[in-house]
């Protein structure tokens, strides 16, 4: 399986005036038109993408959204295991059951995007990775993702893939 790791872009501060409920806080339009360069790059390295899995946080639909669409995937899948209740082992669960072969973008947050990373490129998970916002991570798994069982093709923050893809 080749898994597509996307920390979900800018949403600015938590700002509880304008969002009671954390979860419901919105991109910025900012980060929308930042990520949305990503996701073109993204689209440019054909990768094959036919899964796009995200938290539920309003934030991280909205990247999952964008990602959808630049890479031709119809539906965006919600996961509850990449929230903010984040459960490593529902979440290699619910990739379990997708086919071995198949190719899945997931949309999380800081810092469990980069945890889940780290346990699958090491196994315990201490390997420290630090996941810009709408940074993208590409693994290639024999088989369904387990620990240790991963290895890395890529990590790109935004301006790299501007950079390495002229994006814009």
């Amino acid at each position: 399986m080749r898994l597509l790791l996307i920390r979900h872009a800018d949403a600015g501060d938590p700002d509880p005036v304008r969002y009671r409920d954390d979860r419901d806080r919105p991109l910025t339009s900012l980060g929308e038109r930042e990520y949305a360069t990503v996701a073109g790059a993204l689209a440019r390295l054909d990768l094959g993408i036919a899964h796009v899995l995200t938290s539920p946080l309003v934030r991280a639909q909205q990247t999952a959204e964008i990602t959808a669409r630049a890479l031709g995937v119809g539906t965006v899948t919600i996961v509850q295991a990449l929230g903010d209740r984040f459960d490593q082992g529902d979440l290699l669960a619910e990739l379990g059951a997708l086919p071995s072969t198949a190719s899945v973008a997931c949309v999380g947050h800081e810092p469990t995007i980069s945890g889940f990373a780290a346990t699958l490129l090491d196994g315990a998970g201490h390997t420290r990775i630090a996941f810009a916002k709408g940074a993208v991570m590409a693994l290639e798994c024999q088989g369904s993702p387990a620990p240790a069982g991963a290895r890395l093709l890529f990590f790109w923050s935004p301006r790299e893939l501007d950079r390495l893809l002229g994006a814009r």
